[in-house]
């Protein structure tokens, strides 16, 4: 640590001056990588993430593929594509080559066609959960055989006229599914094991906007028959989930003029507990809002999902870009973005990681877009991990390595400044922090260090005062007998 400090401040002057060479070299992509300052300003970033292949169906091997809709990546490497426009289900490897085609499934002793596939989820015994939205069902299938289905649910908490047209589906640890239902706003629908329903899991809350405002102080004023006249408000349905082996679930949303909490990591109860240091919510997107027509293009997340890293990726289907960010909420990645070039996508609708790899499905483009982290992006997710494991001297020379390839990042200068708290060199550490931002850290740290300074010093304090004490007291007395 000792060592880190002492080449700390001449390693970032030397970064702040070696920063825009070392960018041209690593960000030869098709897309603007950057990072934010800690005004929350755009400026640019070595590229964390670069295309390296992207394939349509007619070079997986399968034909032109018709605007699918979703994928699901598999423990074993196995990558299942609903080629919804096409009526089947492709297999693919890793490489994007093509293993098997499922076109149509045994059911009652009959042949049927896989139709309508919005979503899929794949266990480890290769049991696939597919959901056929217009038919109002989800299909269990295992070696070509429906052996289940998942249908409207028989329940006090549904009405009568509910329209059961489930679209994405998740499996938690336990084996219950996660159900995401087009036109449900009451939140996901949560079946048992053996397909009973439990209940709605996690809606999310109706937008506080300017319109909500206004229809509550007229609701408040107005008769029953006037009050059920208007339109009712209702909250955002989710455009996605992703059931993670930590037993939470994430959700992505679609559609909101709110930019923040559009991502959510669900806990068992179905409370929100993703949110950056300090419980704040915050924007999993951009910062800086774009304008089109004189109106802001707010961000809308299509799909989400984690890597065993605990990394979170999510798409903004309003600027095509995949946003990488840590369990702390901090921005780790940008790539990706709106284009015809390798790495920019037309409408991506699903993401899947394995391994290192970021998968990409575009429904327009009719193809796959894989990414493999960069030498700073690997770097930075080092470090990251490094900390989180408790090695803190090793995380700093990492951080410092990140902040020799790039001067602007404040998650580097976060990390050190964390690094050097948890070292207990709160002096260092506060310097550090103010360069990141992060006024939660620096708090903490500067409670630490205003405690470390008054048990270090506060002894010789309280001894100075108690001899003052003394000293005063032993010149009144000699006052007083000076004067008798």
């Amino acid at each position: 640590m000792r060592k880190i400090k002492t080449y700390g401040i001449a390693l970032c002057l030397a970064a702040a001056m070696l920063t825009g060479t070392d960018m041209k070299v690593e960000a030869q992509s098709n897309f603007n990588s950057y990072t934010y300052d800690e005004w929350d300003g755009s400026v640019a970033a070595p590229a964390g993430y670069r295309p390296v292949m992207a394939k349509n169906g007619l070079e997986i091997g399968a034909g032109p593929m018709n605007t699918p809709q979703d994928f699901f990546m598999g423990k074993d490497g196995r990558l299942y594509v609903a080629d919804t426009g096409n009526n089947r289900i492709l297999i693919l490897d890793q490489e994007l080559e093509l293993l098997d085609t499922m076109e149509t499934v045994r059911m009652n002793g009959e042949e049927i066609p896989l139709t309508d596939i919005e979503g899929m989820y794949v266990t480890e015994e290769h049991v696939i959960y597919a959901s056929q939205t217009q038919e109002g069902r989800i299909l269990i299938i295992q070696d070509g055989e429906v052996t289940g289905t998942i249908e409207k649910p028989v329940s006090n908490l549904i009405s009568e006229d509910f329209v059961f047209s489930p679209t994405k589906i998740g499996l938690d640890i336990y084996g219950r599914a996660y159900v995401l239902s087009k036109g449900c706003y009451s939140g996901l629908l949560q079946f048992d094991v053996d397909g009973s329903f439990m209940g709605f899991f996690g809606a999310n809350k109706v937008e506080v906007t300017a319109q909500v405002a206004f229809n509550y102080m007229w609701k408040s004023i107005l008769s029953d028959e006037q009050r059920a006249a208007m339109t009712s408000i209702l909250p955002i349905e989710y455009s996605n989930i992703d059931c993670c082996e930590d037993g939470f679930v994430y959700t992505s949303t679609v559609g909101t003029q709110l930019p923040k909490s559009q991502i959510k990591k669900l806990n068992p109860l179905g409370n929100n507990t993703y949110f950056a240091l300090g419980n704040e919510e915050f924007n999993f997107g951009d910062e800086e809002l774009s304008y089109s027509k004189g109106r802001p293009n707010y961000p809308s997340f299509i799909d989400v999902k984690t890597n065993d890293k605990g990394f979170i990726f999510a798409i903004d289907l309003t600027s095509g870009r995949i946003f990488e960010r840590d369990q702390e909420a901090n921005l780790v990645a940008v790539f990706g973005g709106t284009g015809s070039q390798l790495g920019t996508f037309s409408t991506p609708v699903a993401v899947e990681v394995y391994g290192d790899r970021v998968y990409v499905l575009d429904r327009l483009k009719n193809n796959i877009t894989v990414f493999e982290p960069t030498e700073y992006g690997a770097l930075v997710e080092n470090a990251i991990c490094t900390y989180n494991e408790g090695l803190y001297e090793e995380a700093s020379a990492l951080w410092m390595e990140v902040l020799s390839r790039n001067a602007n990042s404040r998650l580097a200068y976060n990390g050190i400044g964390k690094a050097y708290t948890q070292g207990e060199e709160y002096t260092d550490a506060l310097q550090y922090l103010r360069y990141s931002g992060d006024k939660y850290s620096y708090s903490k740290a500067f409670g630490k260090n205003r405690l470390a300074v008054v048990r270090r010093y506060g002894p010789y304090v309280i001894a100075l005062a108690v001899c003052l004490a003394a000293a005063l007291s032993v010149r009144k007395r000699m006052a007083r007998r000076k004067k008798k």
